[in-house]
């Protein structure tokens, strides 16, 4: 085993558990609750630190993984052989934690998308099939991971021979064609409704560029395919090539909730130094807060405002029809609230509408989707 294997290893892991903690530790500062993606996170992360150990064994110790030729000019102690049917054995756990997590990063993914789909009449068809096919290819992983070896045990035997079936090559290109097709099924989701947007073409590009940074994991896996089938034999090429598309897979899933995190803060910052609240002096705004071009709302909605506040920065235009209108908050980013006085209650007090930007769709009226 090679030093820089194993540090490119932890370096790689560290990275991809970095960004996902970051998400997590952001979402709580910011004083929001853990939404669905973030539980599935806290789940790869799991997995990951799991393969970490995982790995750090399978590559110290060796596996049953070697070329005829290593075998043939090669003997094998007692020490060693242990060593190896350990390794063998870890790694085919590794090989569970692994799919589970680049999985668990695809279900992140789908949620972030799952809201930006919401109220929309093909949501609920759309989100299921995505998860029932997501749950038959994640299936369809980890039967292959443990049926490619008969007798079992081959799977670990270090001498004699195992034969071909221990170096798993149906197991690796059924989880690279699964996971390219999955990972093509979630790059094209989103985007006919970034193209449905009445925004600047500029604006649509970033949002472009944004939701198809899941090239980069096909683009990985595409070119990790042939080169692991050419290096069979190699356990530290294929384990390196994995922990690479692992934290290409959590930059990739992260960016959007990362982005809109930081996105959120910006406006906040912004809208605190650009507009404020008055006080009760001469001259002053008492019992105002100003939103963009003079629109203002009274101080029994500033509660209402703070809570949009802490939400994350993405939602799309409104098309779902809302009840009467009798007054209408306006911030600078283009992000509507609405307030919606009872009819019975001419002259009373104004209802606040929901502006929960996490369960917000293109076709509901507090959608604007990662706002400049």
């Amino acid at each position: 085993m090679d030093d820089p294997t194993l540090l490119l290893h932890w370096l790689f892991s560290f990275l991809a558990l970095f960004i996902m903690a970051a998400r997590l530790v952001w979402r709580k500062v910011a004083k929001q609750d853990l939404n669905l993606g973030d539980w599935f996170t806290v789940a790869a992360i799991v997995c990951a630190l799991t393969r970490v150990g995982l790995i750090h064994v399978v590559l110290t110790w060796g596996t049953n993984n070697v070329s005829a030729a290593y075998r043939k000019n090669h003997t094998f102690t007692d020490e060693e052989i242990y060593r190896r049917e350990i390794g063998s054995k870890l790694s085919i756990v590794n090989r569970v934690f692994y799919n589970s997590s680049l999985w668990l990063q695809k279900l992140v993914l789908l949620d972030v998308y799952r809201r930006l789909l919401l109220n929309l009449r093909f949501e609920k068809i759309t989100i299921w099939s995505f998860c029932a096919i997501f749950f038959g290819t994640y299936v369809a992983c980890q039967v292959t991971t443990f049926s490619e070896c008969d007798p079992f045990h081959l799977y670990w035997q270090v001498v004699p021979d195992p034969s071909a079936c221990s170096k798993a090559q149906l197991q690796l290109v059924v989880v690279g064609v699964l996971n390219i097709f999955t990972d093509f099924m979630l790059l094209v989701l989103p985007l006919p409704l970034v193209f449905s947007l009445k925004t600047p073409w500029q604006r649509k590009v970033q949002l472009y560029a944004l939701f198809t940074l899941g090239v980069f994991i096909i683009a990985i896996t595409v070119i990790r395919l042939p080169i692991n089938i050419t290096n069979k034999d190699s356990q530290i090429n294929r384990s390196t090539w994995a922990s690479t598309e692992l934290l290409t897979a959590a930059i990739v899933v992260n960016a959007p909730t990362l982005y809109g995190l930081w996105n959120k803060r910006r406006q906040t910052r912004s809208s605190a130094n650009t507009y404020g609240v008055g006080g009760g002096g001469g001259g002053g705004t008492s019992g105002l807060r100003y939103y963009g071009h003079g629109t203002n709302v009274s101080t029994a909605h500033r509660s209402a405002a703070r809570r949009d506040d802490s939400e994350e920065a993405y939602a799309m235009n409104a098309r779902r029809k809302m009840g009467p209108m009798e007054g209408i908050m306006q911030t600078k980013e283009v992000i509507v609230s609405e307030f919606r006085q009872e009819p019975d209650r001419k002259g009373g007090p104004y209802e606040h509408l929901p502006d929960d930007v996490e369960n917000a769709s293109s076709h509901s009226s507090q959608h604007g989707i990662l706002k400049k």
